[in-house]
């Protein structure tokens, strides 16, 4: 008791200031604008009106995560319709029209009245939350509502609250949950050791919407133009950390083109990392083919074409890694068979501490390491195909999870 009132003492607390902040951030002015239609939105759509299954996510990674499987229990239901919502303006701007989805908004925040107005409002027959997302509140409306919860592609880690000998009260809200897709045999552990069997270890659903990607992979023009038929290296999701391990190849010529993706993409972030690079950038938003194509490096200044820029690199580099727990999405280049190189903090990533075992990431501490592990796959196409092999495999052997989430579901409606 005295554990859900200090949760949501907290909350009531924590939202005015997050709106006072929001005069300063624009991220954070999102949060809460977008926050205040989510009633209408719910209106207008019909939500309290036939089935709907209820999907959500953090941000823009879960989504991806969600995505197969959205798709997947589509096809198996194609009389529900799906509500979508994000807890995080960096994912629910960039899929905001997801064709997929029947309802797109945020997730009101979570207090009392919102969630029992939401909950009461929403005509939902399941709801499924992806990987991290466990909402005290949320969860306790739904049980007391009879709504089954299902978690997917999760990982539990023995260092998180609900394995604590003072976690118990938040531990609670698990016990309601219908079944636990887990991602390893670690998480599927830590849970049967507090007591919960309702566990299968279904690995990452996001294996199976890099392998979608790879199948379906898309051309892209401007790119093509830029490259010219030469090998190129691509920095994917890049912060000024990974610049610092890049600084000696950026500004020493070699025989490749690079594209460089920064995940900021504002004015000054873009023109901070035009500084770093020592000759002439081309920008992808107003490319030239006559000024820009015999340029050395491009700039991927828009939010959507990283996942099927990968598909031209030789070998990439993925960045986060120079940040504890920052590190992003690894799958996406290992998916079309090329070498990865990331930063020095990758514990946190199953798939990333894997691929590192097996040989298909190579990490990196420094600009000398980073120069070092370059040069050799520059030189070295053995090691490329070697490397590339690794992963390609790791992603084609992984898929099928969306599927697997998707069929029991379906075992448990029709008991």
């Amino acid at each position: 008791m005295m554990f859900r009132i200090t949760y949501n003492l907290f909350l009531y607390l924590c939202y005015p200031i997050i709106k006072f902040l929001g005069f300063f951030s624009f991220k954070l002015r999102l949060f809460t604008d977008g926050r205040k239609m989510v009633f209408n939105q719910l209106k207008s759509k019909g939500v309290d009106r036939g089935k709907w299954v209820w999907f959500h996510v953090a941000s823009l990674g879960e989504f991806e995560q969600a995505r197969p499987l959205i798709l997947d229990y589509k096809k198996a239901f194609p009389d529900e319709k799906i509500l979508l919502t994000f807890f995080s303006p960096s994912g629910y701007e960039v899929q905001k029209k997801f064709s997929a989805a029947d309802c797109i908004c945020y997730l009101p925040w979570d207090t009392l009245n919102n969630v029992n107005r939401f909950l009461d409002f929403c005509n939902l027959k399941l709801a499924i939350f992806v990987k991290y997302e466990f909402w005290l509140n949320y969860f306790n409306g739904l049980y007391k509502r009879k709504i089954p919860v299902y978690s997917v592609s999760t990982i539990f880690r023995p260092h998180q609250l609900f394995f604590k000998s003072y976690g118990k009260a938040y531990r609670k809200i698990l016990y309601g949950v219908r079944h636990f897709f887990v991602q390893n045999d670690e998480s599927k552990k830590l849970l049967n050791s507090i007591g919960i069997d309702q566990v299968s270890v279904s690995g990452d659903t996001r294996l199976d919407r890099v392998y979608d990607l790879t199948q379906n992979h898309k051309r892209d023009e401007i790119i093509e133009k830029f490259l010219k038929n030469q090998e190129c290296f691509v920095a994917g999701s890049t912060w000024p950390e990974d610049y610092e391990l890049m600084d000696r190849f950026l500004k020493k010529p070699a025989n490749l083109k690079i594209i460089v993706a920064p995940h900021e993409i504002s004015k000054s972030s873009i023109e901070n990392l035009e500084k770093k690079i020592s000759f002439p950038c081309a920008k992808w938003s107003d490319f030239d083919d006559k000024s820009d194509a015999d340029k050395k490096v491009i700039i991927i200044d828009t939010i959507g074409q990283l996942a099927m820029i990968y598909h031209y690199a030789k070998f990439a580099y993925v960045g986060g890694g120079m940040k504890k727990g920052g590190l992003h999405n690894t799958l996406e280049p290992a998916a079309y068979g090329i070498p990865v190189i990331i930063g020095k903090y990758f514990n946190r990533f199953q798939e990333a501490v894997i691929l590192e075992k097996k040989g298909g990431i190579s990490t990196v501490k420094s600009s000398y390491e980073f120069e070092k592990i370059s040069n050799a796959l520059l030189k070295d196409q053995k090691l490329v195909e070697k490397m590339g092999e690794i992963n390609q495999n790791y992603v084609a052997s992984g898929r099928g999870a969306s599927h697997h989430i998707t069929e029991t579901i379906r075992k448990h409606i029709t008991k």
